[in-house]
């Protein structure tokens, strides 16, 4: 590449930078939800706008605007709220402005809201996720329209809204790189769940990394999040756990194993609410592998309660090749890793509601994961009075959800419809929500040179307390952390960067003081902003672009002889020749007489232009002045009496001595006399 920059600078010091407004005091500008950072720093402003999850866990959101291009990142809904409340700020936004949606997983805080925008708003762009997240999402929209306890005319979207949504969605496999209106954008593995992606959006040359929700932690049913080999100009990243670090996995486990265990051991009923899809399967083969290891609990049964169990594990068998290397051997020994031998389906919720007084011990994983609705519910107040049962919690719990209010360890608590649910059986809180730590964000922000980290998805305190060590821990670098519908506004420097291609890397590499030689090229700047130094015979080879020629002719009336003009033009031009009946000038201008029209062709180019120009303003001028006409025909006449005397004596001296070697141009001859070589040099 050529880098521009002061002259002994690094290459890394003349990356685009982008600070925010911690160098410039003073520089504000107010949003909807108060302040936001600016940069003033000559250049183009990339915005950055949350209109959900900013301070806040769920209906994740986020919009970015550069150099006309509009992204929207996820689109989500508030698991705590109900109808339209439960929707990010769609009213901050033009939904027609939206050039692409892109989703970077099935969960409903993250996908949610999307048959909502799609269909009831102006958005006419494109819809990007990865192949797994659609087919889950279709069956977790279906079933929140179908259990939305709301009033028809508040309700979000309807089985037709998602069925019109589905054609709309287009698919994409991680590290494929695709590009719209401009934007260059890819995806790469996230692990948190089967799926998941973090999205590169390159606009300009500016790359921007949004996360969404994403776990370094290796799992037993999926790969960690990789790490793009790129540079990243903004990172924008998931705060759910502030500066807090995970316990170790292992020990993690053997708590969470142990704690079921004395439940049922102890003839109780342990409960574990979760999200249908996602850790759910995790769970599952944690306790697979521990029925298995202790025979004393073959005999009690572990219930997965979810309507569309059977249907989310086939989604996992048609996915295994993106599940982790152990889920793949298995299958590759045709062990399908989802069937299980002591996890069946729970029964009917009746059914089983119905006798579930008389059954003894049992382990039941029910959705959804905070409680707030649902099966999970339902067992939690039949089962919450009773000291020998048992809650562990093992997913993230936004607040305002039954889940979160079991964190102060209450001794009763008051459900939304007002009944009273005695709390005696055991509540713990076990993380397998595969969300990021603070260690596992700090690597990442390291080993991505980022300029800027925006933060998101995470609560108001949690979120300041990890904008503050981060702040601390990396000092060059520029921490946010917008409130919803909040402007980030950075200025982003010009990238007059360009990449050499083609034959004229030669000349750029050759040169040792590139940057005081001028280099002549075509420079060639694609949609997205990337640009090409190259040659201009390298055009078509190296780029969309193909190329042409323009050919011009001008034609007029020359009453003189085409001698009579090459002479006037050799006073001009070294290079005239007469080629084919035909003047020759500079190799580059055609200059042809017939029938007293004169003929000037040339390709167009700056010194084809000018050769041309001359040429016929000659012409002109020889029409126009008769003394100059006469001088030259004078000339004409001179010449062409030296030119028939050197004739005659060519044919004399070829007469008498055989073969002559005739050089016309400058009136010489060469022959043989009895061996020996004779040169006749007529001028002389």
């Amino acid at each position: 590449r050529v880098w521009p920059g002061p002259r002994g600078a690094s290459r890394a010091s003349r990356w685009p930078k982008l600070r925010s407004s911690k160098a410039m005091a003073g520089t504000t500008i107010t949003a909807g939800g108060g302040v936001s950072r600016k940069l003033e720093v000559d250049g183009d402003v990339l915005e950055i706008t949350p209109l959900g999850a900013g301070n806040e866990v769920g209906r994740s959101c986020c919009v970015i605007k550069f150099r006309g291009k509009v992204v929207m990142f996820d689109c989500g809904i508030h698991p705590a709220h109900s109808g339209m409340s439960t929707l990010p700020y769609f009213d901050h936004i033009n939904p027609a402005e939206i050039d692409l949606l892109l989703i970077t997983h099935f969960h409903l805080d993250h996908s949610g809201a999307v048959p909502y925008f799609v269909n009831r708003t102006e958005f006419q762009g494109k819809v990007y996720m990865t192949h797994p997240t659609r087919p889950i999402c279709r069956l977790l929209w279906h079933d929140y329209a179908r259990i939305s306890k709301i009033s028809a005319e508040d309700q979000i979207f309807s089985s037709s809204d998602i069925d019109q949504t589905m054609p709309r969605i287009e698919l994409m496999d991680f590290h494929d790189e695709r590009q719209h209106k401009g934007i260059k954008f890819s995806c790469y593995r996230a692990g948190h769940v089967l799926g998941a992606a973090m999205f590169m959006v390159n606009i300009g040359g500016i790359r921007v990394l949004y996360t969404g929700d994403y776990s370094r932690e290796v799992d037993r049913h999926l790969p960690s999040a990789e790490i793009p080999n790129l540079r990243v100009h903004v990172l924008i990243v998931e705060s759910t756990y502030g500066v807090m670090t995970h316990e170790p996995r292992e020990q993690r486990e053997r708590r969470f194993t142990n704690s079921v265990h004395q439940i049922v051991r102890q003839g109780g009923k342990c409960l574990l609410p979760v999200f249908a899809l996602g850790r759910a399967q995790e769970l599952l083969l944690i306790l697979e592998d521990y029925w298995e290891r202790n025979n004393d609990l073959h005999d009690i049964p572990i219930y997965y309660n979810s309507p569309m169990a059977t249907k989310c594990l086939r989604i996992f068998e048609t996915y295994t090749n993106m599940c982790s290397e152990s889920v793949q051997e298995q299958a590759n020994h045709c062990q399908n890793p989802w069937s299980f031998k002591y996890i069946k389906n729970m029964p009917e919720r009746n059914q089983f509601m119905s006798r579930e007084a008389e059954m003894g011990a049992c382990v039941v994983l029910a959705a959804p994961g905070m409680l707030q609705s649902g099966a999970s519910r339902k067992l939690f107040e039949a089962w919450a009075p009773d000291k020998r049962n048992g809650v562990i919690v093992s997913g993230y719990s936004v607040s305002g959800t039954l889940a979160h209010d079991l964190k102060s360890e209450p001794e009763s608590v008051t459900l939304n419809d007002g009944l009273k649910v005695a709390v005696r059986a055991t509540i713990k809180f076990i993380s397998f929500s595969a969300h990021s730590d603070y260690p596992q964000t700090s690597e990442f922000i390291k080993r991505l040179r980022a300029n800027v980290v925006v933060l998101v998805h995470g609560e108001e305190h949690e979120m300041g307390r990890m904008r503050t060590k981060l702040r601390e821990e990396y000092p060059d670098l520029n921490v946010c952390a917008p409130a919803n519908c909040q402007t980030v506004a950075l200025r982003v420097p010009p990238d007059r960067s360009a990449e050499a291609i083609g034959d004229i890397v030669e000349e750029v590499s050759s040169s040792k003081k590139p940057r005081t030689r001028d280099i002549s090229g075509v420079l060639v700047e694609d949609p997205t902003g990337s640009r090409m130094l190259l040659r201009p015979e390298d055009v078509s080879s190296y780029t969309m672009l193909s190329t042409c020629s323009l050919q011009q002719c001008q034609r007029f009336v020359f009453p003189h002889s085409l001698a009579v003009l090459g002479r006037a033009l050799r006073e001009t031009y070294d290079d005239v020749d007469v080629v084919d009946g035909c003047l020759n000038v500079c190799d580059c201008v055609q200059v042809g007489l017939e029938r007293q029209m004169l003929c000037i062709t040339w390709e167009t180019s700056p010194l084809a232009d000018l050769v041309a120009d001359s040429v016929s303003l000659t012409a002109i001028e020889l029409s126009r002045c008769p003394p100059v006409m006469q001088a030259l025909a004078q000339q004409e006449d001179e010449s062409a009496k030296e030119t028939r005397l050197f004739s005659v004596l060519c044919t004399y001296l070829q007469q008498e001595f055989g073969r002559l070697d005739i050089d016309g141009a400058s009136q010489r001859a060469a022959f043989e006399v009895d061996g020996g070589k004779v040169a006749v040099d007529f001028p002389a």
